[in-house]
């Protein structure tokens, strides 16, 4: 074997294990151990969902918010959640109420932007793995009881307004929504499925749209 051969097959020896590890899935933070079921079916997806908080009064007469409802989308197609796909199925009751849960997906990761809300106080919904009831009247939508959290958050709603971080979102901390987003994209290109990159993030210095009619 010559000089150049041997050179050629150290190189190819180098890349193989490159090439092994670069399939390999993101690893799974604990929020998504045992959770990280792939299903195709109907599911509410609520990652740009605005909420409201469910007040509570305990027996002092104080008010403090342990849930949220968030109205979300009611979607067909892969998603990533807890639970059997058997389980996931939408249920519906004998008073023709239909349940499901909601779980994550990439879909509108073509569409929407990521916006990054950084205050360790802000408050937001964690609405993964949440039960939800379509609405009756819109059967796109679903109504979401999603647990309430403290902390700096991200999500596909607020449409990069920084002021947006205010309001009350579904959402998912900094280091969840980087691993939901990578875990899917990954699974989707492992399983020849439609290509589900992870979403962009909001511009640094949204620009201020202009007054109507001003430059």
């Amino acid at each position: 074997m010559n000089r150049y051969s041997t050179l050629l097959l150290a190189a190819i020896v180098a890349a193989v294990p490159m090439l092994a590890t670069a399939a390999d899935p993101p690893p799974i933070p604990d929020a998504f151990k045992n959770q990280t079921n792939f299903c195709s079916g109907t599911y509410a997806l609520c990652i740009k969902a605005a909420c409201v908080p469910v007040p509570t009064l305990d027996r002092l007469g104080n008010y403090y918010v342990e849930h949220a409802l968030c109205t979300c989308d009611v979607v067909q197609g892969w998603s990533m959640g807890p639970g059997s796909c058997e389980d996931r199925q939408p249920v519906t009751n004998k008073n023709g109420k239909t349940y499901l849960i909601s779980t994550y997906s990439n879909l509108y990761n073509s569409t929407h932007l990521t916006l990054s809300c950084p205050n360790t106080e802000a408050v937001w919904a964690w609405c993964f793995g949440a039960p939800c009831a379509v609405d009756e009247k819109d059967p796109t939508k679903a109504v979401c009881n999603c647990p309430v959290t403290i902390g700096a958050f991200m999500t596909l709603g607020g449409e990069c307004r920084p002021s947006a971080c205010k309001g009350l979102w579904s959402a998912a901390t900094p280091q969840g929504d980087k691993f939901a987003n990578d875990y899917y994209a990954w699974y989707m290109k492992e399983n020849k499925l439609p290509p589900s990159p992870p979403a962009q993030a909001c511009p640094v210095d949204t620009p201020v749209p202009s007054p109507k009619g001003r430059e």
